[in-house]
């Protein structure tokens, strides 16, 4: 058996304690999923979305990180839906700030009648070591175990809320001062607020975002990440197969009533996509020709758990994208009334 620590990865700093702690206990490296931690993810060259539906039919022990993030997550409520259908034995483990009585939560597929318990919660924390202990293996030094809480306690009470929370803008009170001199700090303070959200440029994710969030990328390409997104699949098909996933991609545009932006556009999207560095080449030909992408595992991993402001670009490009029909407004606004 293993252990499945569904979680967002806006929780990630919690989970990796939660990591800590188990390795200390003596359970294996190669028992514990975590997707935030690249030791314990997704291996490389598998598809996401197989992979951790594999691990999860395979009834591993789930931990539920359960936090407002969490229910924001379509991806986190999927796995919560795959793991409960599947009847896992399972624990739910609060973040701090996490209201019990939210309607996410008492209407959720966990019962919220079932035992769970806050993280920083010691005494709960050791009931819960002594039920890992009837699935694996752990060490049997009292002191050990008994250090391993006391320093993850004290972690978990070092976690300051914002750190898991959208930051909100502070308020200052300034006294009067002459209109060139706020000018002046105005300009500097923007200044000095570009630098604080300048991302990685090493860090592929950062990028991916940071061009989101700048409006660098087109609508088009915008329209292909809430594909992406909406099908759960992050590999998508190139070279003589290309007709393929144009078909499909028809085929949901006329489902969602989206004009046919994609469709058309698609060879160009893609190749943006590999110039912009989010793809790589998964499938080649006898000939060793592409014939599939897909987005690389840095993006990949966190696709269907994007921030709120990023989400909010894709939605403004996907609502200027829907067909509207004035003839159906006009018919109804025409319509005869039988009396």
């Amino acid at each position: 058996m293993k252990i499945f620590i569904s979680h967002s990865s806006r929780n990630k700093n919690y989970g990796n304690l939660i990591v800590e702690l188990l390795r200390n206990l003596g359970i294996k490296e190669n028992e514990i999923i975590f997707t935030s931690n690249v030791a314990y993810g997704i291996p490389v060259g598998q598809n996401i979305f197989h992979w951790l539906k594999s691990q999860i039919e395979e009834k591993p022990f789930v931990i539920y990180l359960l936090s407002e993030q969490y229910y924001e997550s379509i991806a986190c409520l999927n796995e919560m839906g795959a793991a409960w259908i599947i009847e896992n034995d399972h624990a739910a483990i609060f973040t701090p700030d996490f209201n019990l009585s939210s309607k996410e939560f008492q209407s959720g597929a966990l019962d919220p009648r079932e035992i769970g318990f806050y993280v920083n919660d010691k005494e709960r924390v050791l009931s819960f070591i002594q039920l890992l202990s009837k699935h694996f293996e752990l060490s049997n030094n009292a002191i050990l175990i008994s250090q391993s809480v006391e320093k993850f306690i004290k972690a978990i009470g070092e976690i300051k809320p914002e750190s898991t929370t959208k930051i909100q803008p502070t308020k200052t009170v300034e006294l009067k001062k002459p209109e060139t001199e706020l000018i002046a700090e105005k300009k500097s303070i923007q200044k000095s607020s570009i630098k604080t959200i300048q991302v990685d440029k090493g860090d592929l994710y950062s990028k991916f975002l940071g061009l989101i969030d700048a409006n660098k990328l087109k609508s088009d390409e915008l329209l292909l990440l809430h594909y992406i997104v909406d099908t759960s699949n992050v590999k998508l098909m190139t070279g003589w197969q290309e007709e393929h996933e144009v078909s499909k991609i028809t085929e949901w545009e006329k489902i969602n009533d989206i004009k046919s932006v994609l469709s058309k556009n698609y060879p160009e999207v893609l190749r943006r996509f590999e110039l912009r560095g989010f793809t790589e080449v998964s499938e080649v030909t006898s000939s060793n020709n592409p014939k599939e992408v897909k987005l690389k595992d840095e993006i990949a991993v966190h696709v269907l758990d994007l921030p709120d402001n990023v989400l909010s670009k894709i939605e403004e490009v996907v609502k200027s994208n829907f067909f509207e029909h004035p003839e159906e407004v006009e018919n109804e606004d025409n319509f005869d009334l039988p009396f």
